[in-house]
């Protein structure tokens, strides 16, 4: 009998989170939730310079996977998620908590997120964002930030380099 309340609540939770993702893409205007892979994030991170203790964000980061690894390669570094959707921001919360990761999760609009002490910031987001996101990145970030975004480029600025990683281009600039 208990297993299937647990089943039934497990569906509950899974419909509630697919309703309020089609909300949010098709009202909203957020990109849908896809994760980045993990030999995608380590060929990302080949590609990247950064000292030793970086400060890090990924913008819209879901289950936060770009910041799970890059904990394993930056054990110093300050590792910070922003996620609007609650229930992604919870899980987060509750597994880094249990993991005994230091990654911090803001529950939170990354267009309310001030970026002006990155060194990185990691996006998958859409092409209408990244376009918006463009002009917050010329007001906030400072000389030397290192922008990655997975397969949308960011219309304001020239890409430092282009890499393709299986059939999805990266696209690396630098304020």
């Amino acid at each position: 009998m208990y297993w299937l309340l647990i089943i039934l609540l497990i569906l509950a939770i899974y419909f509630i989170f697919f309703i309020s993702q089609f909300y949010n893409i098709f009202f909203n205007g957020y990109a849908p939730f896809i994760s980045t892979d993990r030999k995608t994030i380590k060929e990302i991170l080949n590609q990247v310079k950064l000292k030793e203790a970086p400060i890090v964000y990924e913008l819209g980061c879901g289950r936060a996977r770009f910041l799970t690894v890059m904990e394993n390669f930056y054990p110093s570094a300050k590792l910070t998620g922003v996620e609007n959707l609650f229930s992604l921001y919870a899980i987060n919360k509750i597994r880094f908590k249990l993991q005994g990761s230091k990654i911090k999760i803001l529950r939170t609009d990354f267009f309310k997120v001030n970026l002006a002490e990155a060194d990185l910031i990691y996006c998958y987001l859409n092409n209408a964002t990244m376009l918006e996101l463009g002009k917050k990145f010329k007001q906030e970030c400072r000389q030397g930030t290192q922008i990655v975004s997975r397969s949308f480029p960011i219309p304001q600025f020239n890409q430092e380099k282009v890499i393709v990683v299986k059939d999805k281009k990266i696209y690396f600039y630098k304020i």
